[in-house]
């Protein structure tokens, strides 16, 4: 995806109005907006001001105005794109801070605020963004942006310096409660310094390639909200309140609603201060965006063809390959709903079933090797994903850093109870139940799944029986919520993938042990209520070693040596059992009311993408709900949708 997608939230503020009356989301009180009292910095042109360009070059800045753009200057702006935003409404729209790690955060939070730079995911070019130039110092330690006069919160005041460095204090303030937030940033950068009134600098701790992408796509609040709280006050304040952003959209405080399963609703601004920038040329088409929230799948299909929102992605490929199709659905013959699936080359992340090494039974290597022979994929992917997708066999799935001699897993069940036999687990003539020397039973009192996913492990939990293991599955709203606090044995998840990968959270020890001992033992014998990103307590030096080094390696080529090395290790670990990918970006079936640019995408986009690229095409709603009306077909449009390979043909 070409366009920037913000990786942290937004926020409002519920409050009552009488009795009974529906919720509504305050925006932001002005009224607590304290005056900047600061001594004014320098604005002159030499230092960031108006006329700073005719300085930049002979002052070593450096800018990017060749711009590679995703949205189409045809595009038409306009009317409103109503999507599912999820099963339940999030528990809050924060950016950081407990509890806020979902996509629908950090979408709102791409669409409502902005960061200094953002990056060309087809290039590695970095474009500006609130910032117009950057600057590396020699020793590549310390960075400096010179933010655009220009930039405006949506209530009208400038973006300054101050804005930089406030946001970056509040996210290392440990108030918020979310450790791998302030201790990653903590770790690696100097507070900012506010050098003149656009232009902030800030210095690295050590020296890695990855902080040049990190630290400019730091999301900017606005420091006069910022300058009178601390983190605790920031998580308990907003909550679901909305600072002013600098974004495209701003959130309608007036029909955004928790009543009747939730609605949240984002207005296109008119008075958005880069509009007319040519990075945001076809982008932000929609006037209006709608998110509702459905939990019941079944419900979620049926409120489609009855028109409630405008695309269905759709999970299942059974449902893909024999429910949505023209036989089943007069709404597909007609041609009123398009089936699309997208091939870009969207990254795909490490995905599978999990283990808590930390603890038994899946604290024994040749234990998690067995489960690995036991998960019978290629039938799943023959039976039940009607080929749909690949199996993956990485850390770095279908990447450049793929290893392709890491170990192949497979199905075969002989294989698994000779390795299980090595850790002790055994089962006796006549008994249905493995056990060990202690005459325990070999039983997984909770596997995790996601909602509806019990059709997708039921084979595997049988397979597990075959052989003497017990598995319970339990059905939650958010499993992976469990894994990062170390609250299960093994369940079914998966890190979305990145074209710049970092492997530091997932497979550092750093970020496996908190609140522990340096034997990695709770010191108090419980799990503490925090989130830690290495869920499979991988605690390997030679990985944290290669991590180390592939971090302060500012060769691309190395980088791709190291990670394969670093792939091949951690793969012989056996803390997951490697699942399954989509060879496509995103696959769904959408109301024939849109036009897209060519990309479609955009080079790795996905389900988000659409809110940004597409828009509603006047004369083809017209047709449709002509068509509608008087049972007529429309043209079907190609299911593949393949712009970037075509392009090498």
């Amino acid at each position: 995806m070409k366009f920037n997608i913000i990786v942290f939230i937004s926020f409002f503020l519920i409050y009552s109005c009488g009795e009974k009356k529906k919720k509504v989301y305050a925006q932001f009180d002005t009224a607590e907006v304290s005056n900047q009292t600061d001594i004014k910095l320098d604005d002159s042109a030499k230092n960031g001001g108006l006329g700073f360009e005719k300085y930049a070059k002979q002052l070593g800045w450096l800018t990017n105005d060749d711009l590679n753009l995703s949205g189409d200057p045809n595009a038409v702006k306009g009317d409103t794109i109503t999507i599912v935003g999820g099963d339940v409404f999030p528990p809050n729209f924060r950016g950081f801070g407990k509890d806020t790690r979902t996509q629908l955060n950090s979408l709102l939070e791409g669409l409502v605020y902005e960061s200094l730079v953002g990056l060309d995911v087809e290039t590695f070019k970095q474009e500006p963004i609130l910032a117009t130039h950057w600057k590396v110092s020699d020793d590549s330690l310390t960075f400096s942006y010179r933010i655009d006069p220009r930039a405006r919160f949506s209530d009208g005041r400038e973006v300054t310096a101050k804005d930089v460095v406030a946001s970056f204090n509040i996210l290392i303030d440990e108030g918020h409660a979310d450790p791998n937030v302030y201790t990653w940033w903590n770790e690696k950068f100097e507070v900012p310094i506010a050098e003149s009134k656009y232009i902030v600098s800030v210095k690295c701790k050590k020296k890695e390639w990855r902080l040049l992408y990190s630290f400019p796509g730091i999301v900017v609040y606005p420091s006069y909200y910022l300058e009178k709280i601390t983190g605790s006050s920031y998580i308990d304040k907003y909550q679901f309140e909305m600072m002013p952003g600098t974004g495209p959209y701003i959130l309608n405080t007036g029909e955004t609603t928790q009543e009747n399963n939730g609605l949240v609703v984002l207005d296109r601004r008119e008075d958005y201060w880069a509009v007319n920038h040519k990075r945001n040329t076809g982008l932000n088409n929609f006037d209006r965006i709608e998110f509702i929230f459905i939990a019941d799948e079944t419900q979620m299909v049926e409120r489609f063809f009855a028109g409630d929102y405008d695309l269905y992605a759709v999970s299942r490929a059974q449902w893909w390959n024999q429910k949505f199709v023209a036989s089943e659905y007069n709404e597909i013959a007609n041609g009123y709903t398009q089936r699309k699936k997208f091939i870009n080359f969207k990254p795909t992340g490490v995905g599978g079933i999990s283990f808590n090494t930390a603890e038994p039974p899946f604290d024994k290597l040749n234990t998690r090797k067995a489960f690995a022979h036991l998960w019978n994929l290629d039938q799943l992917i023959d039976k039940l994903f009607f080929h749909e997708y690949v199996k993956t066999n990485s850390w770095f799935p279908r990447s450049q850093y793929e290893n392709p001699n890491n170990p192949k897993q497979y199905y075969d069940p002989e294989l698994a109870i000779e390795l299980l036999a090595k850790d002790g687990w055994s089962r006796k003539d006549g008994d249905k139940w493995m056990t060990n020397d202690d005459g325990e039973i070999f039983e997984i009192k909770e596997f995790f799944i996601y909602p509806g996913f019990d059709r997708i492990m039921n084979p595997f939990i049988e397979d597990l029986e075959q052989i003497g293991i017990k598995v319970n599955l339990v059905e939650i709203q958010n499993p992976f919520e469990k894994s990062m606090k170390k609250k299960f044995k093994f369940q079914y998840g998966g890190w979305t993938g990145s074209l710049l990968p970092s492997p530091e959270g997932m497979l550092h020890s750093k970020y496996a042990f908190v609140d522990k001992n340096e034997n990695g033992i709770w010191d108090d014998g419980e799990v503490p209520q925090i989130d830690v990103t290495n869920i499979t307590s991988m605690n390997n030096k030679k990985i944290d070693a290669l991590i180390e080094e592939y971090d302060a390696c500012w060769d691309a080529n190395k980088r791709i040596e190291i990670l394969q090395e670093l792939d091949y290790i951690a793969a012989n670990e056996y803390h997951w059992i490697f699942g399954w990918a989509a060879p496509y970006g995103y696959r769904c079936i959408h109301w024939n009311k849109f036009s897209m640019p060519e990309n479609s995408l955009g080079y790795s986009g996905d389900w988000r993408t659409p809110l940004a690229l597409w828009w509603i095409d006047p004369e083809r709603k017209a047709e449709l709900e002509v068509a509608q009306k008087n049972n007529t077909k429309m043209a079907v449009q190609p299911e593949i949708v393949d712009y970037y390979n075509s392009l090498e043909k």
